[in-house]
């Protein structure tokens, strides 16, 4: 359940905050005839999640066997590239809330409402994408009471949002998320090395002789409690193969080597 509280809370938050920030520059230019614009998109933002959520529900439940092992690992590699895409574009945005401002002044001082609605459908979809992708993932890893850290995620991040636009909280959430991209990284890591798992039982990737590495399953297994939670968030496995390891290495490596890059870039623009 924590895993998905963890990544509901994170993602609902960041698409509270932009709603949050539309709607109170809306209040305070006194131009709240665009509001209905905002739940409207809202509205179609979390109904595009829920269509995607039940198309990849309809779609894996067709599969058996090596056609379901092969979309099991597709998964892996397609929510770890989404996750990762998320977290790097999380990472270069820079006075995120001036440009949201800009944005919805530019379409209200033109009447174009559709604008303001497009901009948070698009959040809100973008957002409800990663729970959705992340949701389905952790299912096919083992995971459960998702739904129930799933609402509590999403409640957690509704109080968070609403205390900060309606009490103007000065909050420093670039520590909460650096934590929680933490957290992400080592999921994504896992999700790579679990759909390498599933190509290697395809025989699409080999398995050495001396696979796998080493074995703690006396000390600690993936499928016990506290294994499973490990592997959930965190892709733990007691028995890995080289394969596995040499992945999840390479993603985390891959990742801070691009994060520090785009420090780089950003601390040294070109003029």
């Amino acid at each position: 359940m924590f895993p998905s509280l963890l990544i509901t809370s994170r993602e609902a938050l960041e698409a509270a905050m932009v709603v949050g920030i539309v709607l109170t520059f809306l209040a305070k230019t006194d131009q709240t005839f665009f509001k209905k614009y905002v739940w409207s998109g809202i509205g179609i933002g979390i109904l595009a999640a829920a269509l995607l959520a039940l198309i990849l529900e309809l779609f894996f439940s067709g599969f058996e066997g090596p056609a379901e092992m092969l979309f099991e690992g597709i998964l892996m590699f397609v929510t770890a590239g989404f996750i990762s895409w998320m977290i790097m574009w999380v990472h270069r945005q820079k006075d995120v809330a001036k440009r949201i401002k800009e944005r919805v002044a530019e379409h209200a001082s033109k009447g174009y409402g559709l604008g303001i609605f497009i901009l948070v459908a698009t959040s809100v979809f973008r957002e409800g994408t990663e729970v959705v992708l992340y949701l389905k993932a952790s299912a096919v890893v083992g995971q459960s009471g998702q739904l129930v850290g799933a609402f509590l995620g999403i409640a957690v991040a509704v109080l968070i949002g609403y205390a900060l636009f309606r009490f103007a909280l000065k909050a420093d959430l670039s520590v909460v998320f650096n934590v929680t991209s933490i957290f992400l990284i080592m999921f994504a890591a896992g999700l790579v090395a679990h759909g390498v798992h599933e190509f290697q039982e395809l025989g699409a990737l080999p398995i050495f002789a001396f696979d796998p590495v080493f074995n703690i399953s006396h000390i600690l297994d993936h499928h016990s409690t506290v294994g499973s939670f490990l592997r959930t968030l965190f892709g733990y496995t007691s028995t890995p193969t080289l394969l596995e390891l040499l992945s999840y290495a390479s993603f985390v490596a891959g990742i801070l080597w691009l994060k520090r890059i785009t420090d780089s870039i950003l601390l040294n623009p070109a003029r």
